[in-house]
């Protein structure tokens, strides 16, 4: 019984301090939790089997109640969350529900919108230094991303993914002025 419950306050412990750790690391960063973000991304995707990278361009806008994922370059396409769920739209105005996307897109709108408490759902600290945070994704989405890095002060503006099969998604963001 004893074993049990060192056990029980040790893996309390762990909990408390990867909650600690995020916010130690976004408190390095100067990352102060938003409740509404918009601006402007671009995304180059290296995927191991092509010699150069998918280059992509748009808008982004993320609050508490939603997000939407605007590609305007090369191909015109909305990826929007709200709750009802996640969808797409393609280039020609059709739309479809994503199915498989519960897990990425609320984990991106975490992201935008710099919340740690959110984000240590999703992933933990590995290291930190002045201006980026190195993260591990938890399970499942262990399965598709090895390591996270988000670099910036202030403000996130810069994102690296790298997935386990190998591909590599960095993505930089500029933020716009509220009116």
């Amino acid at each position: 019984m004893r074993s049990v419950l060192m056990l029980l306050v040790c893996v309390m412990s762990l909990a408390v301090n990867a909650k600690d750790t995020m916010t130690e690391a976004f408190e390095t960063l100067s990352l102060v939790k938003q409740t509404e973000v918009f601006g402007e991304f671009e995304q180059r995707k290296k995927i191991k089997i092509l010699k150069n990278s998918l280059v992509s361009k748009g808008v982004f806008n993320a609050n508490n109640t939603g997000f939407v994922w605007q590609q305007v370059s090369p191909v015109a396409s909305i990826i929007r969350m709200d709750d009802s769920g996640v969808y797409s739209e393609d280039h020609l105005g059709t739309t479809s529900k994503m199915n498989n996307a519960d897990m990425y897109i609320p984990l991106l709108q975490a992201l935008l919108l710099q919340d740690p408490k959110l984000l240590s759902n999703y992933l933990s600290v590995n290291n930190v230094d002045s201006d980026c945070m190195g993260l591990t994704a938890k399970a499942p989405l262990d399965q598709v991303f090895s390591e996270v890095r988000l670099c910036g002060q202030g403000t996130i503006s810069k994102l690296v993914l790298r997935e386990t099969a190998g591909h590599v998604t960095e993505i930089n963001l500029s933020y716009g002025q509220a009116n």
